[in-house]
């Protein structure tokens, strides 16, 4: 997690991280379900960074602190919508451990199911994540707590926070676990509003097909996942506030740039320059956030003035802008519009599951 559209090589945020834009303010990232680290994105911002990780495995906890990374703190708890105890359930698959567990009748008409089987059940202090920080206010959260995300923000300060992704289930579970639907009525009451999503599907056992990824556990065996087609299940589903009427629009341009959004990132930058002359030209932010388009790279006053009659920004004929996705066969999709950076960095995590 996630899939979405990342950045691998953000060059406005890369000029504002130079030019010491964060050096008084870090970015403040929460990550919840930290289980095998943190996002590789966050790097861009180097020292100007600062993660609190949640993970309730204590010794995945101990294992990731002992890497030493500066930047980054990982605590061992659960959070949930309030303080006290909840039963915690351990199953097969340790990153599937959940507050809800997969009802047996309704698992097992899917491949996932082994994953999903509870082996065994430990009850533990839940805290919520407004206790947790201990007045720290993030400016991004990560959530992928298998079910609880809602309960989580429920226990949050959503006040400060300019964006989150959560890993969320569309609710065809009878476990009790909120839906979809829930988790976002709850964001948007609270001025966070659904930019992007990708969608997860996984077929019936009555006829399986191809796995869309090579997942596997901590010992390298292979385990169930989303396949190329089926029924839509789960999905990482990406929010942020308008940036419009932002009070902290630098780190929001960056991150609205970091998620693949430079239409949005452009945006704040026009809507705010003021606070990014202070530290880099905010034409040259601008210039930094056009795409290439098929072999050319424009500067952003002509790459706005061509685009509404250009032949450049229209798709070939007969063929899709972006072309049609094909599903890949090889444990990996590597959607082909992303960035060179971003297709190495796949293909090496396809060869990794490999080895």
């Amino acid at each position: 997690m996630p899939n979405l559209h990342i950045a691998g090589d953000p060059p406005m945020t890369k000029a504002l991280v130079a030019a010491g834009a964060f050096a008084a303010d870090p970015v403040i990232v929460v990550d919840v379900g930290a289980r095998g680290g943190v996002e590789w994105y966050w790097k861009v911002f180097g020292q100007h960074l600062r993660i609190v990780a949640f993970e309730p495995d204590a010794k995945e906890c101990a294992r990731l602190n002992a890497a030493g990374d500066p930047q980054v703190t990982f605590i061992a708890a659960a959070l949930g919508a309030e303080n006290g105890p909840r039963t915690l359930y351990v199953t097969r698959h340790a990153a599937s451990t959940t507050f809800y567990p997969t009802v047996p009748e309704w698992g097992r008409r899917y491949a996932f199911a082994d994953n999903l089987a509870v082996e065994s059940e430990v009850v533990v202090q839940t805290t919520t994540l407004r206790d947790a920080l201990g007045g720290r206010r993030p400016d991004f959260i990560k959530l992928d707590a298998e079910g609880a995300e809602l309960d989580v923000l429920r226990g949050a300060d959503l006040e400060p926070v300019l964006g989150l992704i959560a890993e969320l289930n569309f609710g065809q579970s009878p476990s009790g676990q909120p839906s979809f639907a829930d988790f976002d009525i709850h964001c948007r009451a609270n001025g966070l509003q659904l930019y992007d999503l990708d969608v997860y599907r996984f077929s019936r056992m009555a006829l399986p097909y191809p796995y869309l990824y090579d997942s596997r556990d901590a010992d390298g065996r292979p385990v169930a996942g989303p396949t190329i087609q089926g029924q839509l299940l789960s999905s990482d589903a990406l929010y942020f506030r308008d940036a419009l009427s932002s009070a902290k629009p630098v780190k929001q341009a960056c991150l609205f740039e970091i998620f693949g959004l430079a239409d949005c990132a452009a945006e704040t930058v026009q809507a705010h320059r003021d606070a990014f002359a202070r530290w880099v030209d905010p034409d040259r932010l601008l210039d930094l956030l056009v795409p290439e388009v098929k072999g050319q790279r424009l500067g952003y006053r002509e790459y706005v003035a061509r685009h509404a009659a250009d032949p450049l920004f229209r798709p070939t004929p007969g063929w899709r802008q972006p072309p049609k996705q094909v599903s890949q066969y090889d444990g990996v999709f590597i959607p082909a519009w992303l960035g060179f950076r971003q297709r190495l960095y796949w293909a090496w995590r396809a060869l990794r599951h490999r080895l």
